[in-house]
Formats: structure tokens, sequence, C-alpha cells
């Protein structure tokens, strides 16, 4: 399973709608659905809080076909019923024009003293397959407001949740992401380089505060995003009386080539396809040919190595060799939080405790609001035996990412059976899609622990079905990298009572 997920994630009241895989689900199971019901939910999904009339909907969901209003009532009937939506208050009608996706039931996020500005996925004015560069443009743009430190930056995944050409109810945006002020952008990619226009607006009023257009080719594409990323922070200073420029420009890549590289390298990372970690691997080794003191195409090498080799079931030979790579992206660039991060992770595997937390903690001072740094910091304090204190700094991370990717689910699991709480732990381990066996072991466990031993029973029974030669009990001793062995018994002893139960049923 690769890290994460890189496209958005909606709540709809019970239900979560996630585009980039397809799929509307509800306690982590996918909810049928109809491709032109799917395509209207998505098309909605991309204009929260606007009014979009019958005739736009049935242009943009039966683009080469007549259809009448019927087929649209029908779709609509259809996404309600899916969304348990009786009281229509999700998709709303509006009389004599269309229809509006609002999020009533989505809570809204609390917010601190401290001001917050989340960066909006940017329009790509240009090829289909510059989705990426546009894409991972606007997230360095993410990473360079965060090492100001004068806002708190929301992470990406939840900014990129909206769109940015979006006609939006831009209060309702904010609201929803607990954001103080929005960042909207349109991006043309060319031969030599890029044209952007960006804007910086109150999310409760919708009053833009600054906008310009930037035009820039090879390495000047990353001054672009410095200067961007300034002037939205100077522009927020000069409104809220505070402090400048707080931490150090990090060295841009030599070679533009190698920067478009790794952005389409994350982009394939955070996918859940069976061949998405290894083209990815690919691509930041690519762009290590192309520029070999290019830190965080190292460092994501090194990461996909990772997730490849089974992290702590890698071997020691794996291990140590890709701890070499992400130590060098370190070298290379200390000041890039993410090159930190990276290395705890390796080490995380290696179960070299102390180092991790060096290095995550340096990735924090770095960029003290990057949410997957604090939710890996919760991983690590779930190994090491702090499963309470875990669940706080994971807790914290949701606040600051609140459309954040699946292995946020996976690591709270973990914490919170640590913890005994094997309720919550089956809560969060069914916001985690994919039927591994893995995670079926884990669930069974739960239940175990739970006295739940007939559901227990069913579950190991479906991982025997799948896998036939996997050992959930061999995983369960190994797989794990917890720093204590009292750790490592009890989540043992989950999936050896599932186990017997299984065993004894047969």
């Amino acid at each position: 399973m690769s890290q994460g997920n890189g496209g958005p994630i909606l709540a709809l009241g019970s239900c979560e709608l996630d585009i980039a895989r397809g799929l509307l689900v509800r306690d982590g199971k996918p909810v049928a659905l109809r491709c032109k019901a799917f395509d209207l939910l998505t098309y909605l999904s991309r204009n929260v809080g606007r009014v979009a009339t019958k005739s736009e909907l049935m242009s943009a969901v039966w683009p080469d076909v007549f259809v009448t209003e019927d087929s649209l009532t029908q779709a609509v009937r259809e996404l309600r019923k899916a969304l348990q939506d009786e009281s229509q208050t999700i998709i709303r009608t509006v009389a004599k024009r269309g229809y509006v996706l609002s999020l009533p039931d989505t809570p809204r996020q609390e917010r601190s003293g401290q001001p917050s500005v989340a960066v909006l996925r940017f329009s790509n004015e240009g090829a289909p397959d510059d989705s990426p560069l546009v894409d991972g443009f606007a997230e360095d743009i993410v990473n360079a407001l965060a090492r100001f430190g004068t806002v708190v930056v929301l992470a990406r995944n939840s900014g990129f949740a909206f769109v940015s050409d979006s006609a939006s109810d831009w209060r309702a945006v904010g609201d929803s992401l607990g954001a103080t002020y929005l960042v909207r952008g349109r991006a043309t990619t060319r031969a030599d380089g890029m044209r952007v226009t960006v804007s910086l607006m109150t999310a409760s009023t919708g009053e833009v505060l600054w906008s310009d257009t930037f035009s820039a080719s090879g390495g000047q594409i990353f001054e672009m995003q410095e200067e961007i990323a300034s002037r939205v922070v100077n522009r927020l200073v000069a409104r809220l009386d505070d402090a400048g420029i707080k931490q150090a420009t990090p060295k841009p890549p030599d070679s533009l080539a190698a920067y478009e590289l790794v952005l389409r390298g994350l982009a394939r990372l955070r996918g859940y396809g069976d061949d998405d970690n290894q083209a990815a691997r690919d691509l930041f080794q690519a762009a290590v040919d192309k520029d070999p003191t290019y830190a965080l195409a190292h460092s994501y090498t090194a990461l996909a190595d990772l997730i490849i080799g089974g992290y702590a079931e890698a071997s020691s030979a794996l291990l140590a060799s890709l701890i070499d790579r992400a130590e060098c992206a370190v070298t290379l660039a200390p000041e890039e939080p993410r090159c930190h991060r990276v290395l705890a992770q390796a080490l995380i595997s290696a179960r070299r405790f102390e180092a991790a937390e060096h290095h995550l903690q340096r990735a924090f001072d770095l960029n003290p609001y990057d949410a997957d740094t604090i939710a890996q910091m919760g991983y690590l304090l779930t190994m090491r035996g702090r499963p309470l204190e875990a669940l706080a700094a994971i807790d914290s991370a949701i606040r600051i990412n609140p459309i954040h990717p699946d292995w946020y689910h996976y690591d709270r699991a973990i914490a919170q059976y640590s913890a005994g709480d094997y309720k919550a732990a089956l809560v969060s381990m069914s916001k985690v899609p994919p039927r591994t066996p893995w995670r079926l072991a884990r669930l069974a466990g739960c239940h175990a622990q739970l006295g739940e031993l007939n559901e227990a029973q069913r579950i190991m029974a479906e991982v025997k079905r799948i896998a036939p030669d996997y050992s959930p009990l061999e995983f369960a001793q190994t797989g794990i990298a917890f720093e204590h062995a009292s750790d490592a018994e009890h989540l043992i002893a989950g999936v050896a009572k599932a186990l017997a139960a299984y065993e004894d049923q047969g």
C-alpha cells in the first residue's frame, strides 16, 4: 500500500467522497453508484456552495448525449438515497434553477487564535497531463508558506479538496477547513516554464486582499514559488501587523526536468494502484540521474524503497542502503524538513528510535505546521510505548489537515489498539480502504479482544480466502517496529485469539 492518497476526500454526511479512487465510501465500504450518478456527484463536489443549473449539469454529465431532465432527476434521487439525504440538506434543490451541494453535516474545524491559510488546488489551464506539475507547484507553495511561521498553514490534502476556479461559497469552504484565508491560483505550463495567477482572499467575506500574475522559465520557477509565498505572507503580515520571514530558502534543484519528475513521482506515490510505488520509484531515480544534488529526489527514492520493502519487514541490507540515501539527502538539504521526515521513517523501521525522534523533531522545528510530520511523530510515540501521547499528536495533525490521507487512520488505529481502546481502533481501521490481509487481521484482532469471536472468525476466514499462504501471526511478531516487547505481545495476543477462533470453528 502506498503512503497516503493524493486525491481530495470530502465528507458528505455519513459518507466520504474519494474522487481520486472513484469511490463513495461509508464506514470504510464502497457505496454502489451508477457511473452517471457518480459523475454528477463529482461535478457538484467541485462546486460546493454554488448553484449548478440543470442545463449545466446535463452538459457536464451527459456531454455527448441528448437527455431530458428526467435523467438528471433520477441521478439526483439515486445520490440522495446513497447519501441517506432524505432531508435534502446535502444536495439541495433550488427552485427553477438547479441543485447545490452543501456540507451541513461537516463539523467545522476549530480555529485557534492564530490565523490560518489554505492553498486551494490550482486550476490547470494547460494540457491534462500537466495536472501533477500544477499540483506539485502549488504544494511547494504550501511548504514555502509553512517555513515563515507567521500563520498556520493547512496541509495539502485539506486545501486541495477544493478547486480554485469553482465559484464556491468561500465562507463555507473556509469553515469546513478552519481557514481564515484562502490562496487561489491558476497555472499554464509551457515548453519553457509556467505562467501563474495567484490571489489571496479572506474566507469569511470573499474579499481579495492581493492578486498578481507571474511568469518564469527554467530555474526561475523555484524563485517564483518563493516570491509568491513571500508576497502572500507579506500581505498577511501587513494585515495582521505580524513578523516577517523567519526561515532561509532551500536550494532548488539545478534541473527543471528533475523537479518535474519528482512531482510526477509524488502523484504516483499517493495512488493505490498495484504498480504505483514502483512507477514512483522509477521517476524519483530518474530525477536523481538528472540532478545528483537534488535532495528531495534522493529522499523520495528512499521512501519508495521503504514502502516497496514493507517498512519494518524490509531486510537489514535494504534498510541500511535506503538510510544511507536518506542521510545523503539530509546532508544535501539540512533545512528541508521533508528530508528529515523521510529519514525518520526509515530509522523507525530499523528500530533506531532515538535517531528517528531526533529527525522528526528537526522536521517539526523547521516546519511546525506540517501535519504529516506531526502525525508521524504520533506513530513514533506509539512505537515507543506512549499511545496516549501519540493520539494527542495525531489529533493535532488532523486539526491542521482535516481532509487527510488514509494512513492517518491506520496510525491512529495502532495507537488506539495499543491504548486498549479496541472499539475506536475498529472505527479507524474501517476507514482504511484496501482490504489487505494485514488490515483484515488487525480488524479480527480487535474483535477478538472485545470478545466478539464469531466476527473475528469470519474476518480471519476472509484473510485465509484471499491470501492462503499469509501468516498474520508472523507479521504481528515482526512486521511492526515496537520498541518494547510488551507492546508487540499485546498485538500478537489479539491476532492469536482471532486465529484460534478461526481454527476452532474449522
